[in-house]
């Protein structure tokens, strides 16, 4: 039997994208597929695990303002 085809991984996930996919800053941590410049962030390439990646920027900006917060003592 013949081999089969490889599948060319070094192109973009998103539909109809013919462009490469972006070696470290284009794999998406939510949905793990590999994404061009310009669809690389979640809300360009229509992540199926979106909710989740807004929970987690919520929660790294609560936790940064709460760092940040500044109590003044009471006299």
């Amino acid at each position: 039997p013949a081999p089969a085809p490889k599948k060319n991984s070094s192109k973009c996930s998103a539909l109809g994208c013919t462009d490469r996919a972006v070696k470290i800053v284009g794999d998406c941590r939510y949905c793990a597929s590999k994404f061009c410049s310009r669809h690389r962030l979640p809300e360009a390439h229509a992540c199926p695990n979106i909710q989740s990646c807004r929970q987690d920027a919520t929660a790294r900006l609560s936790d940064r303002l709460m760092g940040e917060k500044c109590v003044a003592s009471k006299v």
